[in-house]
């Protein structure tokens, strides 16, 4: 059995799963096997991240923003109050990048630096209520398209979705990015 083909995205190299509508016979007019359980699940949570990750800002027509400026809205959402520093060692960026994004946000309403009480010469970062509003309308445009999706499913298949919220929780937290490595020379 051959790999499966793998189609360059970004920095990594994702598979391509083939489902069952997809099946061809292989040699000798043996049918060609199914992707193990779990290729299959990594293509699912791809395919719905790549399909869905503008939809909350397209049904409420807010102007889209580079997922850059995402994570680092997500990082100060999760943590008020953390510092331009930290969030570049969390996202493992530069520190100037992160700045930069800061800036963007902030040019945008959507962040604001405050001084930091005990170190005059920091700012720590925390999201404007305009930010917050956005974020409360997108995670609601969600719930009303993924209620919409599992009310049109059958029942079993809607239990065993709702089973699955806890590791797609566990998921959405798991750090992807390796640790950083020490330069050698």
């Amino acid at each position: 059995m051959s790999e499966p083909r793998r189609v360059p995205f970004a920095r990594a190299s994702v598979p391509m799963c083939r489902t069952r509508r997809s099946l061809r016979s292989g040699a000798m007019g043996e049918p060609v096997q199914d992707i193990d359980p779990q290729r299959a699940f990594a293509g699912a949570v791809h395919g719905v991240v790549l399909r869905l990750r503008r939809l909350g800002e397209r049904r409420l027509a807010l102007e889209p923003i580079p997922l850059s400026e995402v994570d680092v809205l997500m990082q100060v959402h999760e943590h008020p109050g953390c510092s331009v520093t930290q969030i570049a060692q969390t996202l493992t960026l530069a520190p100037s990048n992160v700045s930069t994004t800061v800036g963007q946000l902030v040019a945008r309403g959507l962040l604001e630096r405050r001084p930091d009480p005990a170190d005059g010469r920091r700012h720590l970062l925390y999201s404007t209520p305009g930010a917050e509003l956005d974020r409360a309308r997108i995670d609601e445009a969600w719930a009303r398209v993924i209620t919409e999706f599992l009310e049109g499913l059958p029942a079993d298949q809607r239990a065993a979705a709702l089973a699955a919220t806890e590791p797609l929780r566990r998921l959405a937290e798991l750090r992807l990015d390796p640790p950083p490595q020490p330069c050698d020379g």
